[in-house]
């Protein structure tokens, strides 16, 4: 039976914690925080095969995602590495990845093509033995395939699946901390001379997008919508001036007004989600229609880690949102503030089909192909997570 120590334990709260005071301010901040924290429950717990491992995690998720009804990034991490868990365990026992299924194919042909050349030329020598030959691959190929994947997990034992796993995870540590620069270095390719590109509020990724095609002399104008209330389009119009791009900072009201001269925009996404839809800020359902209206592509950067398995067919403003303090909107000291409900969303759910294209740590993909990628992050045994947390807090 697995069991977590005490030490393992308080970081957990700890982390929780930092989760519910918005300590990790950058997406890419909080799912290397989760990689670590997971990183730290693997190598102290105790636990004697991978089936236990991954029942381990799977106990913790909903515990790790307490403070985030919008962001799955935690869930997503936490997918992530129960799928490299799994894969690991098949390197193990099979000796190969789960992720090259092409090449072991390829691989599997020429060598039973080797093996058919061979065999006839000996089969008129000595065909008893031939036959022979041939159940016995045949059945050992079938207790292969037939393996579940449960009984390969829990005939991995812990000091052989552990030293491979913490290499694994320490890569993929490096390849989400690395995910926003290879992101930007595609801005080349979205980003041509002399356009005028609008985005909504601050995004961390959109601005390294942006500053990479600056660094490399692209040309071009950026119009930022201030987002209010809480204005943080300012706080990219000055960190894009300090890079000596042209910025202009348009109120949201003015959205339709200006959609007219603007040749693409370029948003960032809190998830998204595997119908290509995308939980985003507040404003960005109403400038997706703007730009639907106006044939104005919407361009959205994401991550990986921010791909998730779930779907939002009806977008829930309560349950799938967060509301913060309607101070900036209306003082508690107002005199109508007794007379009045003030409610600020946080977020808004954009539809698909008013998504252009998906930019991610690879090439660029439509939203009806995001389903793709969510099925090759992840496994299709780790998709409940979201559903097993509401069902145990009923």
């Amino acid at each position: 039976m697995a069991r977590i120590p005490v030490d393992v334990e308080i970081e957990i709260d700890r982390f929780c914690n930092n989760v519910k005071q918005s300590t990790y301010t950058r997406s890419v901040d909080l799912a290397l925080a989760t990689i670590l924290i997971l990183k730290k429950l693997i190598g102290e717990s105790k636990w004697s095969n991978a089936s236990e491992l991954i029942t381990m995690i799977r106990s913790q998720a909903h515990r790790l995602n307490e403070g985030q009804p919008v962001d799955s990034i935690t869930f997503n991490i936490t997918r992530r590495i129960l799928k490299i868990i799994r894969e690991v365990s098949v390197r193990i026992i099979h000796g190969k990845n789960e992720g090259s299924d092409i090449s072991l194919t390829l691989q599997a042909v020429l060598n039973d093509r080797a093996t058919m050349l061979t065999m006839n030329d000996d089969e008129y020598e000595n065909p008893d033995d031939n036959l022979q030959l041939k159940k016995k691959q045949q059945v050992q190929a079938d207790l292969t395939e037939s393996m579940p994947i449960n009984s390969i997990e829990s005939e991995v034992p812990m000091h052989i699946l552990k030293p491979e796993l913490m290499d694994d995870l320490n890569w993929y540590a490096t390849d989400v901390e690395l995910s926003v620069q290879n992101l930007a270095q595609q801005a080349l390719a979205h980003i041509h001379a002399n356009e005028i590109i609008l985005t909504l509020g601050y995004s961390y990724t959109v601005e390294r997008f942006f500053k990479y095609a600056a660094a490399k002399k692209r040309q071009f104008h950026v119009f930022i919508l201030e987002h209010a209330p809480f204005f943080t389009g300012h706080k990219m119009a000055i960190n894009l001036s300090q890079a000596n791009i042209p910025v202009t900072v348009v109120t949201d009201s003015a959205v339709f007004a200006i959609m007219a001269r603007v040749n693409k925009i370029l948003i960032g996404t809190r998830s998204l989600l595997a119908n290509g839809g995308l939980t985003a800020k507040s404003g960005t359902y109403n400038l997706a229609l703007a730009a639907k209206n106006y044939n104005v592509p919407l361009l959205v950067c994401a991550p990986t880690y921010k791909f998730s398995p779930t779907y939002l067919p009806s977008f829930d403003p309560v349950m799938c949102n967060s509301f913060p303090s309607p101070e900036n909107i209306l003082s508690y000291e107002s005199l109508f503030q007794s007379s009045l409900d003030i409610v600020v969303p946080m977020h808004d759910y954009v539809p698909p089909e008013l998504v252009t294209l998906i930019i991610g740590s690879g090439m660029g993909n439509a939203p009806s192909y995001v389903y793709r990628i969510v099925s090759e992050l992840y496994s299709a045994e780790d998709n409940d997570l979201e559903r097993s947390q509401k069902k145990s807090s009923r």
